[in-house]
């Protein structure tokens, strides 16, 4: 079934958690407990290593052991001990998930969620929104159709590696947030790219398109191989409401690509979006669920607020 508002999705939400989630999520409870109790059995594990490391510092230990330097006795400890705590969240989240995700989708009309990549690397490219990047790490996904727009929802992470003044690769991360394809049926005879300014080296896509609205120019660069529809897009009314997206989104930046019949959305965010399975609460803690749903629907608002199922002009 196909949900035509984002009443639909909440309304149906509570329902379809209450009765087809809810019961299943038992044995993930005890599940949580016991890799909580490994987790805080690791700090403690780091925390005595710590402490002999500290006492091999400063000698109590004997001279046979090497002195480290003191980056290494702080470091090393946090860093090995977040990392494992991320991990055992990480592969608890993603078995929780691959087990309740399909009845909780219930909740959200034709939409699946899945694993696998719904907007590929070479589609990213092509939007020329990212002037770099090799790599690119997928999360969350989810497809379906809301007002009729076909709309692939790909959590994601763009980055490359560089060498340092030492010659070792250090990772340089270009984006971090959800990449948006929404079919909007409204082929478009060029491509225009709306960016971001803030960034330190930012190329022009195509020639610089100029707009009626100097507050939307100060904030993105808009380039085009087709002046003309680019203006046709880019009117005033929808300038407007695409700042106002910003604004719901917290002030995260947002770009997007006119290509084809597509339109692609790069909404940044540091945030880990639709995050299930945290080790501190409940497994059915319905903070986290009403998180996620919330953070879908802001996204299917975007269509709402660009008005994109309507047979007109953006």
């Amino acid at each position: 079934m196909e949900y035509n508002s984002i009443q639909d999705f909440k309304s149906n939400f509570a329902q379809v958690y209450h009765k087809s989630v809810v019961p299943m999520l038992a044995p993930y409870e005890t599940e949580r407990i016991n890799i909580k109790r490994k987790a805080k059995l690791l700090m403690l594990v780091v925390f005595i290593l710590f402490v002999i490391l500290g006492l091999s510092y400063l000698g109590i230990l004997g001279e046979r052991f090497q002195r480290p330097p003191v980056y290494f006795l702080f470091m090393v400890p946090i860093m090995f001990s977040v990392f494992c705590y991320s991990m055992m969240t990480k592969n608890f989240e993603n078995k929780l998930k691959s087990a309740i995700m399909p009845n909780l989708m219930k909740a959200f009309g034709n939409f699946v969620w899945t694993t696998g990549c719904l907007i590929d690397k070479q589609t990213v490219k092509d939007t020329k929104i990212f002037s770099r990047f090799d790599h690119k790490d997928n999360d969350d996904n989810f497809y379906g159709t809301y007002k009729g727009l076909t709309i692939n929802i790909n959590e994601t992470e763009l980055y490359y590696y560089k060498k340092d003044t030492k010659d070792r690769l250090k990772k340089e991360i270009v984006f971090k947030g959800v990449l948006v394809e929404i079919d909007v049926k409204k082929p478009f005879k060029g491509h225009t790219v709306i960016r971001n300014r803030n960034y330190l080296f930012n190329n022009r896509a195509y020639e610089e398109v100029k707009l009626e609205d100097p507050e939307f120019s100060k904030s993105y660069y808009v380039d085009s191989n087709d002046q003309v529809e680019a203006r046709y897009l880019l009117t005033t009314s929808f300038m407007e409401r695409f700042k106002n997206i910003k604004n719901a989104f917290g002030g995260n930046s947002m770009e997007a690509s006119f290509k084809n019949s597509k339109l692609i959305l790069a909404i940044s965010t540091q945030k880990d979006l639709f995050k299930l399975g945290r080790l501190g609460a409940p497994v059915n803690d319905t903070k986290q669920f009403t998180e996620l749903l919330n953070e879908f629907v802001s996204i299917l608002a975007i269509v709402d607020e660009l008005k994109l199922n309507q047979n007109i002009g953006l």
